[in-house]
């Protein structure tokens, strides 16, 4: 193995993964700003890490204007290719290649859909792009064998970038390749190279501070036991999701791809006139949580609106991420659960930036199968002190979760149903390429 071209290359793609994802949010936000805020009236919350919690809250002029979010979700399921990152690493793992256009039309679809309000997250296509990036040089670079772990680098960076977490990312891009605890070791030194540099170059563009601003509190014995529910109760909410999720896919087959997606854009309308803080990004809502503005009925309406639009999105195919939309809705089940425990048992309930950090690193790592990556995350994020929480909830949510849904191995000969196939920007669990360790988490 060459270490020194390795370290090299791997730093060269994380950093040109970070421009294209830099160049990727900004039009992201610039699509943002003139669909949803000024002409639907209603931009999301920004992110504290990239620019502070700006947002429009004065609703479409006139209701109609909604009607612009079916249109736009079904021109758009014809323009991406339905193939997502858990397609394109099939196909990768496989030795299949995949025309650039193949990647592109998928981050294109995914960029509109996104922009419109989907509340799919915009990890998928970032890590999408480094996947490109990864694989075009690694075809091109003489590496020998070791150019097969500069796709793992761009990962990482695209990972890093979408969570401003180069460690986190760095594990995500390996964890979420294998089912089970086993690790690519030869890997991790490339995707951790290419997630720093990645992140690096991503910074200079949206800044280097962490999504949230969640600084947790002073940790006590008896809150350990806050992990352990936390954990079962996410491990529920990501079975439920993926499970009624993967029922509704075979249910919605019947309907033409664009009319599915066209379903689902008609739907995010009327929640855009019924309660628009579901749409788009929910991590915003569970920094605002975490305060004393937001009550408890209105973060339990917006928990339940939330996970019946990524149901939805999840059935129909629709693209971007769900490990963003993961710790969203982990943020949010902590914060409930710690009210709810807090009117009964005090001393068990942490505070809520705490509860927030321990259900996203719980809910991440039952959904995309890496605990790992989630209490790194949850560390970068809010710091280390609240370690033995976030590995109880982490490994808990990860034990009891079930292990089916999206986030089972996809097959390149799946998807027969849409433009060209179609599946949500959700890496594969269980082909392995190069071969891991034996594991014992199998299906």
């Amino acid at each position: 193995m060459q270490i020194g071209s390795l370290i090299l290359y791997s730093a060269f793609v994380g950093a040109l993964t970070g421009v294209f994802a830099a160049g990727f949010v900004s039009v992201l936000k610039l699509f943002e700003r003139y669909l949803m805020g000024e002409t639907l009236g209603y931009l999301p919350p920004g992110l504290p890490g990239e620019g502070g919690l700006s947002q429009v809250f004065r609703g479409p002029s006139y209701w109609w204007l909604a009607l612009l979010l079916p249109l736009v979700f079904a021109a758009s399921s014809y323009l991406g290719s339905g193939r997502g990152l858990g397609w394109l690493l099939a196909a990768y793992r496989a030795g299949q290649p995949v025309r650039a256009s193949q990647y592109f039309r998928g981050i294109i679809g995914a960029l509109f859909q996104l922009g419109a309000g989907s509340p799919l997250g915009r990890e998928g296509p970032m890590a999408a792009l480094g996947l490109w990036v990864g694989s075009v040089l690694g075809r091109r670079i003489p590496l020998g064998e070791s150019s097969r772990f500069l796709p793992f680098a761009g990962m990482a960076a695209g990972f890093a970038s979408a969570f401003h977490a180069p460690m986190a990312g760095a594990l995500l891009a390996s964890e979420i390749v294998y089912r089970g605890l086993a690790l690519e070791v030869g890997a991790l030194a490339p995707a951790l190279i290419g997630a720093l540099a990645g992140f690096t170059v991503y910074g200079l563009f949206h800044g280097y501070g962490p999504l949230l601003e969640l600084p947790p509190g002073p940790l006590e014995w008896p809150q350990l036991f806050f992990g352990l529910v936390i954990g079962l109760v996410c491990a529920g909410v990501g079975t439920l999701w993926l499970e009624a999720e993967r029922f509704l896919q075979r249910w919605l087959r019947r309907l033409t791809f664009g009319f599915r997606h066209a379903l689902f854009g008609l739907v995010l309308a009327g929640v855009l006139l019924l309660m628009p803080e579901a749409i788009g990004n929910g991590l915003p809502w569970v920094q605002l949580g975490t305060s004393p503005i937001l009550t408890l009925p209105f973060l339990g309406g917006l928990f339940l609106v939330q996970l019946a639009l990524l149901i939805l999105g999840g059935g129909v195919r629709a693209y971007g991420g769900q490990l963003t939309p993961a710790i969203s809705l982990g943020g949010l089940s902590g914060l409930i659960l710690a009210q709810l425990l807090g009117q009964v048992f005090p001393s068990i309930a942490p505070a809520p930036e705490t509860a927030a950090l321990v259900g996203m690193a719980a809910l991440l790592a039952g959904i995309a199968r890496a605990p790992f990556a989630a209490v790194v995350l949850a560390g970068e994020i809010g710091g280390y002190s609240l370690l033995p929480l976030t590995l109880i909830g982490a490994f808990a949510a990860y034990t009891f979760t079930s292990p089916r849904g999206s986030f089972e191995d996809v097959e390149l000969s799946q998807d027969r149903d849409g433009p060209a196939g179609s599946q949500t920007e959700t890496a594969p669990q269980t082909s392995r390429l190069p071969q891991p360790p034996a594991s014992s988490d199998s299906p």
